[in-house]
């Protein structure tokens, strides 16, 4: 029988091991490589994940172009999980029924400052002023009330929970929607700052709107305005007979007779 001479088995001996070898070294580097890299990828997806998991926000999102003065309902706005860097207080919780507060596209997330619970009437309309002052105080649709300070130091509310509009062209020019009730009312605080030297029409902004309630004073206009008030049969505000006393004692205290 052909035999292998002895030092011929001892180098393919030799040679097995070196192959051997050479293959756990190799398969060792690759599985350590593996690791390596599968770990530093878990690091990262895991820093990914804690970013996404923080960044999704449960909102509504409108599929639609909404016009300001439109409402929220399922037909033109849906609520989906997305990602996104506004805080979750600034996303609007609930918002069907409530109205826009400005055009909004398609695509648009629904933010608290967009929607209001207040709904258009038929007589509302958006009226122009540009002698409130401290308007420019407060940004675009800041909700507020307009007041009105005699030159004696009282003080009353003219317009209560209205959302302002600004002019970035003109800082003085402030905006609102006002019922014909609304309109009235403004327009006769207006009457009084032009006859009682010292007033003042001006606005304040709510810390937070949707904790607080709205003003407790109430501005009684002069007689005149009373009647139109009652001609018009205008339920909001609620016209009571007590308004003429009140006005009454509000002039003789500015010393004007009734």
């Amino acid at each position: 029988m052909w035999r292998l001479r002895k030092s011929v088995r001892r180098r393919f001996w030799v040679l097995c091991f070196l192959a051997v070898g050479g293959v756990g070294v190799f398969l060792s580097g690759s599985i350590l490589a593996s690791y390596r890299t599968a770990k530093r990828y878990d690091v990262l997806l895991t820093e990914r994940d804690a970013l996404i998991e923080h960044a999704t926000r449960l909102a509504y999102v409108t599929v639609k172009e909404i016009r300001a003065g439109e409402k929220f309902t399922p037909e033109n706005t849906e609520q989906k999980y997305l990602l996104s860097e506004q805080t979750p207080e600034g996303i609007a919780g609930e918002v069907f029924g409530m109205t826009a507060c400005a055009d909004l596209p398609a695509g648009s997330i629904v933010s608290t400052a967009l929607c209001s619970r207040q709904e258009f009437l038929g007589t509302e309309r958006e009226c122009v002023f540009d002698n409130i002052m401290r308007s420019d105080c407060f940004s675009d649709y800041e909700m507020v009330d307009v007041r009105l300070r005699y030159p004696n130091g009282e003080n009353y509310c003219v317009l209560k929970k209205k959302r302002l509009r600004r002019n970035e062209e003109n800082a003085e020019e402030c905006r609102f929607f006002l019922t014909e009730a609304e309109q009235i009312l403004i327009s006769a605080a207006q009457y009084d700052t032009q006859v009682y030297e010292g007033a003042k029409l001006y606005v304040v902004a709510f810390v937070e709107e949707r904790l607080q309630k709205e003003a407790d004073s109430f501005y009684i206009p002069p007689r005149q305005v009373i009647l139109q008030l009652q001609e018009l049969e205008i339920e909001e505000p609620k016209v009571s007979v007590q308004w003429y006393g009140m006005r009454e004692a509000l002039e003789q205290r500015l010393g004007n007779g009734f």
